[in-house]
């Protein structure tokens, strides 16, 4: 209860009011921190080792230095927020950490779920300090982490898009490199339908599985991002409604489908997709979310090849399309003047090389996608980029290899019975030329996970996971 009865009467009125806005800050604020990335870049993962240091903090304070709340030995408490009638599932903390506290990494996202950290701090500066002495309470800032898959924010530009315009794309890109060699059965289909024959829901429901089943092997044996609709990979709570039947077919520049005919249909489908799916994520959810951390696997991309990596960067650009603000553009019309603060970009598994290695992931994400960024920057987002691993699966080393004593990393590949050392090479700080993908980049295999303490006392061994809560909350936790 806030006390100010030593104040002469004459401040009676403007004290009431006093109380009643020092009793609000008492009671609490929430900032809303959303977690997104393309498939297999590590969200589910990152969410829960966060979750884990933030609850071993106050035990451990060497585990998250880097937060300023925590180095200066401010943090009172970290606890889970009770259960609220949220709309949103609640994210899997706690069977991710029985899962991780017996070697295994959890199961990746398809889905968007939240879950709360309520964090009581004393807050720094005079000025924080004379409310907490005012209002008899520390400060406590409510954390809520939301999880969503990133393909949905590779939907955005479809919204810009008319049905042939977005068809013609993409058939185009599915007669390109590797994505030619998995859309045979697709293209073969397409050939014995026409946009101008009669509306069949048995056709276009065979359309979209072939299509889907390729942008399934474009991702899963090809490491290809740039996949839409995003929702035909991530369908989440939507399940298999009718709206989601619809593909790409031939339609020439111009044409405008008849009625009850398969275009028509397709057509049709797909601006319900756009309302019903699209835009209504961003007007929903995306809008409320104004810290954001967006996962990259630079790693897998480079690894993955010369298709993949541009592939990657074609999803960056898409995704940052969400971050633009200025000049009146697409994301603003949809936001109603809401915006991001802070957005973090994260080159993930920077275990996975030497630390003299680290800045080069960072450099090298920052340039898959620097004009992009250099707009992001200008408008009302504050945007980093970083490395970070959260979880440390490996250990360095050094090798002597030629003559010569290398950075190695050690670690157990997933499936191996003992660990073994590896030389990963040198990860470029540029997108490499066309000629320089004649040989592989790096050599980096998928690591088995530590076993995890499940109680929140040890925390788990991690590389900028504090550094990056820094940038993103710091603010709100002074």
């Amino acid at each position: 209860m806030v006390n100010l009865s030593w104040l002469p009467p004459f401040f009676a009125p403007a004290s009431g009011r006093l109380t009643g806005n020092l009793g609000g800050i008492a009671g609490g604020s929430t900032v809303w921190l959303a977690v997104t990335g393309l498939s297999r870049s590590g969200k589910t993962v990152f969410i829960t080792s966060l979750i884990h240091n933030l609850l071993s903090a106050l035990h451990n304070p060497n585990r998250m230095p880097l937060i300023n709340v925590v180095g200066e030995r401010r943090l009172i408490a970290a606890n889970l927020a009770g259960a609220k009638a949220h709309r949103l599932p609640r994210f899997p903390y706690r069977g991710n950490i029985e899962k991780m506290a017996v070697a295994d990494w959890p199961e990746r996202t398809t889905d968007i779920s939240e879950i709360g950290v309520e964090v009581r701090f004393a807050p720094a500066g005079t000025m924080g300090k004379l409310l907490t002495e005012i209002t008899g309470s520390p400060a406590t800032l409510t954390i809520r982490i939301v999880d969503y898959p990133g393909e949905w924010l590779l939907d955005l530009p479809l919204l810009e898009q008319s049905y042939a315009g977005w068809s013609n794309a993409t058939l185009r890109s599915f007669r390109k490199g590797v994505r030619a060699e998995i859309a045979g059965d697709f293209f073969n289909f397409l050939a014995g339908h026409r946009p101008d024959e009669a509306a069949s829901e048995e056709v276009a429901k065979q359309a979209h599985d072939l299509y889907c089943a390729c942008l399934i092997k474009a991702r899963d044996q090809h490491g290809l991002s740039f996949l839409q609709p995003g929702r035909f990979l991530c369908r989440g709570a939507l399940g298999d409604v009718p709206y989601l039947w619809f593909a790409p077919m031939e339609i020439a520049d111009g044409y405008v489908p008849a009625p009850y005919t398969l275009g028509a249909l397709m057509e049709e489908r797909f601006e319900v997709y756009k309302r019903e799916a699209v835009t209504r994520f961003y007007q929903d959810h995306f809008r409320g979310y104004a810290r954001q951390i967006v996962l990259v696997d630079v790693l897998r991309a480079l690894l993955a090849g010369r298709d993949a990596f541009e592939d990657t960067r074609l999803a960056l650009d898409a995704i940052l399309e969400s971050f633009r603000y200025g000049h009146g553009g697409l994301i603003s019309k949809l936001l109603f003047g809401s915006h991001i603060d802070r957005v973090l970009f994260a080159a993930t598994k920077a275990d996975h090389v030497p630390d003299i290695q680290r800045d080069h992931l960072a450099e090298l994400l920052r340039n898959m996608a620097a004009f992009p960024a250099l707009e992001v920057k200008s408008s009302n987002a504050q945007l980093e980029v970083m490395a970070l691993a959260s979880v440390i699966s490996t250990v360095e080393d050094s090798q002597e290899i030629d003559g010569q004593r290398v950075q190695v990393v050690v670690g157990r590949p997933v499936g191996a019975k003992r660990q073994s050392k590896f030389f990963v090479g040198n990860v470029p700080i540029r997108p490499p030329r066309a000629r320089a993908w004649g040989s592989p980049f790096l050599n980096v295999p998928v690591f088995e996970p530590p076993a995890i303490d499940p109680s929140p006392v040890e925390g788990i061994a991690h590389i900028n996971l504090d550094l990056a809560l820094e940038f993103l909350l710091g603010d709100r936790l002074r």
